[in-house]
This record gives C-alpha cells, structure tokens and sequence, in this order.
C-alpha cells in the first residue's frame, strides 16, 4: 500500500507545483481541479475527487489549498484517502536555484482506508484493464513522466521548512486474518525536512487501538532522520518511543531502498512497571492487583539488536531483567510477502523464575504448620490459585497465522519452598497446533515431566496437558507444599486433562480429565485416624473399641484417581491399606464453588491380618462411615467428621449381633436339641 500512496502523492505534488506556478498566469481553478484528477487518474487509476474550493495564494508566497479531497478505487465503494485542505506554500525565488523549497505542506483531518476482504483482495490494487480503459478515454498529459524525471535524475531537490499533519488517521481491517488496527489523533510535525541525507526531526503522536485491546493508547515517536533517498539509505537516530511508562530509546539503518532493502539496529528500554504499562494497554484495571498475588510493581528492563530484509527478521542479543530474572535469547523471524511473520525460531535462557509473589496470600504471609490431627483427605486438597477475574478471549487468530519453533531453557526455578533446576521446555507451533514439552526435570528424589496441546484449528481451541511425577521422596517435599504431610514413601503421579472454548472462562468450565496417584511402600503417621476413631469410640457402649494407638504404622497400599467432568470433580477415589487398617473414599471437588465432598469409610480388618491397630472382635470388619465435607477456606480440622448417626446405628447393630452370638451359644449349650429351633426362632423374632 505504501508504494502504491507515494506514487500517487508524488503525482499530485508535482501538479501542485506545476499548477503554482502557472497560477502567474492562469486563474481558472476549475481547470485546476479537473487537471488533477485527469492526473491522477492517468498515472495511478485512482479516482480523485476535489469536492471542495481550490485556492490559490500569489503573495506574499506561492501557496494552492485544496479542499474536501477525496480518493477511492473504481472498483470498490469504500474511500481510500481524504481529507478536509491539504495546503502546499513555495517559495518562489527557489524555483530559479534547482532547489524547490516548500515551506509550508499542512494536512487535515487526513484519513486513509485499508481494507482487505475474505479472499486476500484490497481496496488498493487497481486492474490493470480497468487502467488502460481509464487512459484511453481520459486525456494523457505528460505529468509522470516529468515527475519521474525531476524526482529520479535530480534535476530538482525538495525540501520542507515545514511539515504539519494534524488530526489524521488510519484504519487498516484484514478479513483474510481477522486483523484490525486503527491509528487516531495522530499528529506529526516536522522542520527542515528533507531527501539529501541532511538529519532532520520527525515528532509524531497518534493513538493505537487494535483488536486485542479494549481501549486506544497514546503512542509517542520522536526521531532524528538522515535519508539519501538518492542512494536509497535512510539513517534514524535518537529514536524515542513512548507507550507510557515504556520508553524505547535506540537508532535503525535502513539501505537499499532502490533494489533489496536491508536494516539493522540496536535498541534499549528504560526500567518501567510492567503493571503499569498493563494498565496503558487495558489490560489491568488501574489501583487493583492480579488475582494471584502479583506484586504491585513489577520493574523491567530490556535491550537487543535487530537485523534483517524483507523476507527474514533476526533479533540478536536480546536481554531483559524482570525483577531479578533475568532472560537471554535469540530469535529468527521468516517474513511472509506482506511482511507479517510467517515461521519463527527461537532459543531463550532464563536465570531464575520465582513465582513466589504470585502464590503468596496477602492475608497470610505466614507459613501454617499442618497438625499432624489433619485427615489425609484435607491433605489432597490444593487451594487454585488466584481465579481469572473475568473470562479474556483466546488470541486463536494469531496462533493460526504463524509457525514457531523453539526452546527454553530455565537455569532455576522457586515457587516458596519449592526449587527446581535445569528445567527445558521445547515449543513447536505449526498450521494451529502448540505443542509444549517439560523434559524430565530431577528433583526431590525423581523426576517431574509434563507436556501439553493446543488445537486452534477449530471453532473452540482444545487443550490437552499431561504431567507426571516418578519417584517423588514425599519427605522431601517442602511443607507448605500441599502433600500427604503424615506420609513417608515414594510418590508417583500421572494426570491427564482437557479443555475447550474461546475464553478463560469456558476452559475453566469445561475443565476434565483424570489424576491418578499411588505411594509405594512406606509408612504414615495415623494421627489422622486416631482423630476420628476416637469420636467413634465415644459412641461405643464400652468406649473402648481401641484399646492401643501406635503412632506411625507401614502401609502396603496407597493410590487412588481424581475423575474431574466440566470444571467438577464429581468422581474420586482413593484408597489406602495400612496392614489391618482400610480407608476408601469417593467425592468431588468444586472448583467453581470451591468446595469439596467426601464420603469415606474407616475400616480395621481382622484375621488374618496382622494386629497393628489392635480393637476389640466386635468391631472387626466393620466400615465406619466418615463425611469430608467443607469449603477451601475452612479450617482442616473441620474438613473431616464421622456420620454419627450411621455409627450409631452401626454400634445397635454390634450389640444386637452381640447378643445374637451370646444367645446362640446359651441356646447350643443348653437348650434341648428339640426345642433349639424354636428357641432360634423365638430369638431372631425378639431381635428384629
């Protein structure tokens, strides 16, 4: 497009010229109007519209306004350019000297239309057919050829006193790739501007908005250029970019302009808060943390050189420091005929990540010691960290319309008290599909590993993650780490889960899949146990249905599955087996409510098991039942309770089949063989 517009400036700036100056002699601006368009439309196939007044100025200078100009394609409604006065003032005694000197070039209310429909086609390519037509049945004057002559052969050098565009803007909307930007209140400004290689200042200020972003932002760009458009090098130095409170401070050599561009540069940051530059682009509302405990400022700085043509991008040395981390990387980027990035390469090396801050609660900087009376259930549940406050689109589009492949190397990784190191993630993004994988990370006596995909060729993007942890020493978990914290043994984990949607909030809802977990052979303090046991044996007409506690006992067995369908675990399962002693259980989480629901049941076995838990015959084989019910935020020691009325009913049912037994034998040892069966029938009548 860019092409396309100075051609069709370059013609309408040398009429403008050719007309001041014939202004001496004809004053007829009808003529004018009709010139230009004719012109414009012989050289370009554009459709140039003079709506307005056509002025002209003789004294004290040589200046044309121009009024209520418009531009479009035949061959489409939609406008391509306008504005409400362009102005043009020359100096005259320039004229004479070879040197044309323009002092004053004013636009207004200057607007400009890009639009690119379903099929790749913009408003801005002209048919050749079409073309020929329109010269053939317009007259032909010589105007671009004299253009080309002054501006190719340097029989004349142009330069600008001034240069003043007020009020314009672009708006550029792609349907092929569902892209739209717009560039709003922009304003330019520049002095002694010109084509010689002699450095001149370019200020501009315009807003940005695009469709990622839910309000425009106020973009700055101050410049220092040297452009020998005659040689085809453009030098821009002391480049300043604001995008508050970013600042972007660097320099760019642009060659080649006449044949095979080719560019190079260096640029640097200030150290600005990333939430605050959140806030600028709308997404963080001002005064407010992110849900999750993210600090209030967050500093970063970042420098890196770049270099390239018109078919690849490099970024080389890129550095940043986020905070303390600090990130080194390298990137190559494949352009596309349009220039949009088409395939990427990257490698990155990270220092050190610590997302301490983001799992950090504001209302409990300390660290809870967990009693070693909480159940092992309570131990299982993982509060979420901090929720999406509201449902965010998913950028599919992007992801559709570019290839990348890379890695990420993470020297150190800490989460509180959790440490990893040597951590490498590798990425590969082709045709809509992200693949993530997280090679076998050691740790705590294992290996943690985890891969992940994303699917956005669809309507909704389907995501699928896998982890896996092999050989965790449960011990050396750290404490505040949500584990089975009574547990000694070795950890193994395989979790499986998908989602889909067009936002956050349809991932969270439609949030599935399945955790399966076993610890191999070790033991477990059974404080736990102890805990609930002993408000069962309130209940027991003896009050000793256990007469002796161990305090840790082995366990051959523990493992169990978390079956989660649209955001709520409504199908879980664990069990554990501690020599005579069974717990199994069943329930759900809700993450949405978060809350959680377990119905478990306390078993002691008898023979021929071993007797680690000794208790009383009657009570063998018996499942006490035991609710696990409450919300995340509850204490623990109110997570877990016994169904007092089924234990209840279960101690009635021991007596009575106490005294069943007591009977039967009184009714075997001396009762008379002929009366024992109605005697037996006496009893079970009496009984129930």
């Amino acid at each position: 497009m860019l092409k396309k517009l100075l051609k069709a400036l370059a013609t309408l700036f040398v009429l403008l010229v050719i007309i001041s100056v014939g202004s001496f002699l004809f004053i007829n601006t009808d003529q004018y109007k009709s010139l230009l368009e004719s012109a414009v439309a012989n050289s370009t196939g554009y459709q140039l519209n003079i709506a307005g007044d056509l002025e002209l100025d003789l004294f004290p200078t040589m200046g044309l306004t121009l009024h209520d100009v418009r531009l479009r394609n035949p061959a489409y409604p939609l406008e391509l350019a306008s504005t409400s006065a362009i102005t043009l003032r020359v100096d005259r005694s320039s004229l004479l000297t070879g040197q044309l000197l323009i002092q004053e070039l004013l636009a207004d209310d200057f607007h400009i239309n890009y639009y690119v429909d379903e099929n790749g086609s913009d408003i801005w390519d002209v048919d050749t057919l079409l073309l020929d037509q329109i010269q053939d049945g317009l007259l032909v004057i010589e105007t671009e050829d004299q253009a080309s002559g002054l501006l190719n052969e340097g029989d004349i050098r142009v330069s600008f006193e001034r240069i003043s565009i007020a009020n314009a803007s672009l708006d550029y909307q792609n349907l092929s790739n569902d892209l739209r930007y717009s560039l709003d209140n922009l304003r330019l400004e520049s002095l002694s501007t010109n084509i010689e290689g002699r450095p001149f200042n370019l200020d501009t200020t315009f807003r940005f908005l695009n469709n990622g972003l839910t309000e425009p932002v106020d973009v700055g760009i101050r410049s220092l250029i040297a452009a020998d458009i005659r040689n085809g090098n453009v030098l821009i130095s002391d480049i300043n970019f604001t995008l508050t409170p970013m600042l972007v401070n660097g320099e760019i050599t642009i060659a080649g302009l006449n044949d095979a561009v080719s560019y190079q540069g260096a640029f640097t940051s200030n150290n600005f808060d990333i939430n605050a530059l959140s806030q600028t682009l709308g997404l963080k509302e001002p005064e407010t943390e992110f849900s999750g405990g993210i600090p209030e400022t967050q500093q970063l700085t970042l420098s890196f050189q770049v270099s390239g043509d018109r078919e690849q991008l490099s970024i080389e040395n890129f550095s940043s420091l986020i905070g303390t981390t600090e990130i080194e990387a390298e990137a190559n980027i494949l352009l596309a005929t349009n220039l949009i990035p088409e395939n990427i390469s990257y490698e990155a090396t990270v220092s050190s990540v610590d997302m301490s801050p983001m799992l950090t609660s504001d209302e409990d900087d300390t660290e809870s010691e967990i009693s070693t009376d909480e159940t092992i259930v309570s131990s299982l549940i993982v509060t979420p960290p901090g929720q999406f406050e509201q449902s965010m689109e998913l950028p599919l589009e992007a992801l559709n319309s570019v290839n990348v492949l890379g890695s990420i190397y993470i020297e150190s990784l800490t989460a509180e008290e959790l440490h990893l190191q040597e951590i490498n993630i590798f990425t590969n993004l082709e045709d809509g599909v992200l693949d993530i994988e997280v090679q076998p990370v050691p740790g705590y006596g294992g290996t943690i590993q985890g891969a992940g995909r994303l699917d956005s060729r669809n309507p909704k993007a389907e995501i699928q993650i896998q982890f896996a942890l092999n050989d965790i020493n449960i011990a050396e978990i750290p404490a505040p780490i949500p584990r089975f914290n009574s547990i000694n043994g070795s950890l193994d984990v395989e979790a499986d889960y998908t989602f889909s949607g067009t936002t956050t909030g349809e991932l969270i809802d439609s949030f599935s899949g399945s955790t399966a977990f076993a610890i191999n052979e070790n033991s477990v303090d059974i404080g736990v146990i102890k805990q609930v046991f002993t408000a069962i044996a309130a209940l027991s007409p003896t009050g000793e249905a256990i007469q002796q506690w161990p305090d840790v006992i082995q366990f051959s067995e523990l493992s169990g599955y978390i079956l989660l369908d649209n955001g709520i675990a409504e199908n879980q399962q664990f069990k554990i087996r501690m020599d005579n002693f069974d717990v199994t259980g069943t329930g759900g989480i809700n993450l949405d409510e978060e809350t959680f629901n377990y119905n478990m049941l306390f078993t002691v076995l008898g023979n021929p098991y071993a007797q680690t838990i000794p208790i009383n015959d009657l009570y063998h084989d018996v499942s006490w039942p035991v609710n696990c019910s409450a919300a995340f935020e509850d204490e623990v020691t109110r997570y877990c309770r016994p169904d007092f009325s089924q234990v209840r009913e279960i101690f009635s049912q021991i007596a009575t089949n106490a005294a069943r037994n007591t009977l039967e034998e009184v009714i075997t040892d001396q009762v008379p063989d002929l009366l024992q069966d109605a005697a037996r029938s006496l009893l079970r009548n009496i009984l129930n």
